[in-house]
């Protein structure tokens, strides 16, 4: 059965289920009006940025990064002299309080004691782990400038 509108095209029964509209999926819609002009019409392109504007930019975000990498490397320098401290600290706090220290200055008991069992609890140690206070005169001793 050929159409009315052109005898070569065969006839359509019911609505057409677009009304002459080619953008976009055809679902029917008859609200879409067709397109008036190009899609690569509509977007505006944007000129490119002047050499010194990259230029510019690529030197702040090099300041930056350079910035950024100073303040890094001397938080991590903190960080390893705040560890340091505090292993020395440690150490200090061992030797002190869990240890009971007894300063042995007769050679002769030195000798025996590195020839007994007890020769690795022989240890040299400062003499401020010992505990005990210091002598005024080993103090102005130690002052310098100070003459008696």
């Amino acid at each position: 059965m050929p159409s009315l509108s052109d005898p070569s095209k065969p006839a359509s029964f019911g609505q057409p289920t677009y009304d002459g509209v080619i953008a976009g999926r055809v679902s029917g819609r008859r609200w879409k009006e067709p397109r008036t002009r190009r899609a690569s019409a509509v977007v505006v392109s944007r000129k490119p940025t002047p050499l010194e504007q990259r230029v510019r930019e690529k030197s702040l975000k090099r300041a930056y990064q350079a910035r950024k990498a100073e303040l890094k490397e001397e938080i991590r320098r903190n960080k390893v002299a705040k560890r340091k401290a505090r292993e020395e600290r440690k150490q200090e706090n061992v030797l002190r309080t869990v240890t009971k220290l007894q300063r042995v200055t007769n050679p002769k008991t030195i000798q025996k004691i590195a020839k007994s069992k007890k020769r690795k609890q022989l240890k040299v140690v400062p003499d401020e782990f010992l505990g005990g206070k210091k002598s005024e005169a080993s103090r102005r001793m130690q002052v310098p400038g100070l003459e008696n």
